[in-house]
Formats: C-alpha cells, sequence, structure tokens
C-alpha cells in the first residue's frame, strides 16, 4: 500500500469553490479509480486549511490516480483556489485498528 498526505490552504473567497471541487473529486474516486481511497478533512481552528489522505494499493494504480482525467479536472479546479501549494508527504503503515 501507498500513503499520501497533501496539506494545503485556500483563499478564503474560494473556499467553497475547492469544497465543491473536493467532494466532486471524492465521488469521482470512489466511482472510477479502484484501489485508491481518498478523504479530505478541514481544519477546525482554520477553515481555510485542509488534509487529504490518500491510500492506494500499489504503483500502478498510483500512476493511473495521477494520470486520471478526473485527478486533471480535481486539481485545475483545486490550484487556483489555493494559497502557496500542495505540500505531499509519503508515509509507511506502522499499526492499524482496522481488521
Amino acid at each position: 500500500m501507498i500513503f499520501k498526505i497533501a496539506r494545503y490552504e485556500v483563499k478564503p473567497e474560494r473556499r467553497e469553490a475547492a469544497e465543491q471541487a473536493i467532494r466532486e473529486f471524492a465521488e469521482y474516486v470512489a466511482a472510477q479509480l479502484e484501489g485508491s481511497d481518498w478523504a479530505t478533512y478541514r481544519e477546525k481552528d482554520n477553515p481555510n486549511r485542509y488534509v487529504s489522505i490518500i491510500s492506494i494499493v500499489d504503483e500502478r494504480s498510483e500512476d493511473w490516480h495521477r494520470r486520471a482525467p478526473g485527478t486533471k479536472k480535481f486539481t485545475d479546479a483545486l490550484y487556483p483556489c489555493l494559497v502557496g501549494e500542495v505540500h505531499f508527504t509519503d508515509y509507511e503503515l506502522v499499526a492499524t485498528s482496522e481488521p
């Protein structure tokens, strides 16, 4: 499994547009990107900051996730809303409560 965290901040006046893009992409991942899970959380104390947690079964699926038309549509909608850049960090699983 491949695990990534993406952290980013959006312009306050673009928050609604960003969240619409986030919701649409979540639906796209669920319907079209088998082998990928994606969830985004908004920071409680600063509602313009987000973290997306991505898990992908393997490198082949990660490559497809990156090149998928819905991913391009999402980034085209999200990136103009950003303050700065998206910061990606790769992680390795140490433990989980999931079966």
